[in-house]
């Protein structure tokens, strides 16, 4: 099976990455050069530490068109409206030997259509998501670290599609009993990352991710493989004798993205506000605006996210 030996490939490549972990060198935390960086829910985290975390939000999603065809595949019109979305997220991560850290998250979400158009094309959609990961450090100074990272994750989605129910009844040629206006759909995935942080300043950080994600669909019989990354720039006004405010940026490109199943590729930009007055807590908000590639022949279309995300660290921060 085609995403079978993706996971192996990337299991060994991430091992192979993992290998020279300097597993005797004292742990960092997440302070570089005096600066202790800042979390992001769109950028993952090259450091090694114990913390949980909680993130609760919603948005919306503008500009969703779907097309509605016939049975010889000519287009009849187009539905288009916004959708709005609400998401909940739970992780928590455990070091081991302070250069290991393995964790496990939970994320369940819904989206339904705001208006008559896009409650047709869409529906109502309940979806869960579970992830396992581990981030191995490889190597870090004052100034740098560098870690490897492996994730594997499922989704669920289950809903109401009455587009979809009226399409397959045309299609068919008439109601019948395997037309169906419940559907229900799953992927896996997994990803292997390399990624990095720098701290040129104690009050400066810049963080970076490189990654291949594979993606196995419940449809399809075929596995995709993206190349993605991401990048972000962050500042602690609390380092310049300002109110312990800390400020980030930062920008997102991947495929297969996990938690939607309305389209193949995204890029993104998010920015954050969030409390760094205590070494061991993070509380603060993020938007995060995104524009996404259809899986399908349908017209792209763009997200706005905002998240209020705690996290608490018991070890590393």
């Amino acid at each position: 099976m085609q995403f079978s030996r993706a996971v192996s490939l990337l299991t060994i490549a991430v091992c192979a990455l993992v290998l020279p972990v300097d597993a005797g060198a004292q742990n960092p935390g997440r302070v570089l050069n005096g600066f202790r960086f800042l979390p992001s829910s769109l950028i993952p985290s090259p450091f090694v530490t114990t913390y949980i975390r909680t993130a609760t939000g919603g948005g919306i999603a503008s500009n969703l068109s779907s097309l509605f065809v016939d049975v010889d595949g000519d287009t009849l019109g187009t539905l288009t409206g916004d959708v709005a979305f609400m998401t909940l997220a739970f992780e928590f991560q455990q070091q081991f030997g302070g250069w290991l850290a393995v964790r496990a998250g939970f994320a369940g979400s819904a989206r339904m259509g705001v208006d008559e158009q896009s409650l047709l094309a869409e529906g109502l959609t309940g979806i869960a998501s579970l992830n396992l990961g581990a981030t191995a450090r490889i190597w870090h100074n004052e100034n740098w670290i560098v870690s490897g990272a492996v994730d594997f994750g499922s989704d669920e989605f289950v809903g109401l599609d009455p587009f979809g129910f009226a399409q397959s009844v045309i299609d068919s040629g008439g109601l019948s009993k395997d037309n169906s206006l419940v559907t229900s759909t799953s992927t896996t995935g997994a990803r292997g990352s390399g990624r990095v942080a720098w701290a040129p300043k104690k009050w400066l950080g810049l963080t970076g991710f490189l990654g291949v994600t594979s993606t196995d669909v419940s449809s399809s019989s075929s596995s995709d493989l993206f190349v993605g990354g991401g990048a972000t720039v962050a500042v602690d006004l609390g380092q310049l004798n300002w109110p312990s405010i800390g400020l980030l940026l930062g920008y997102v490109s991947e495929g297969a993205n996990r938690g939607t199943d309305l389209a193949k590729r995204s890029t993104g930009i998010t920015g954050a506000v969030m409390y760094t007055g205590r070494h061991d807590f993070s509380v603060g908000l993020e938007a995060t605006s995104r524009k996404f590639k259809r899986a399908t022949d349908d017209p792209d279309f763009s997200a706005l996210l905002v998240t209020f995300n705690i996290r608490y660290w018991f070890s590393g921060g």
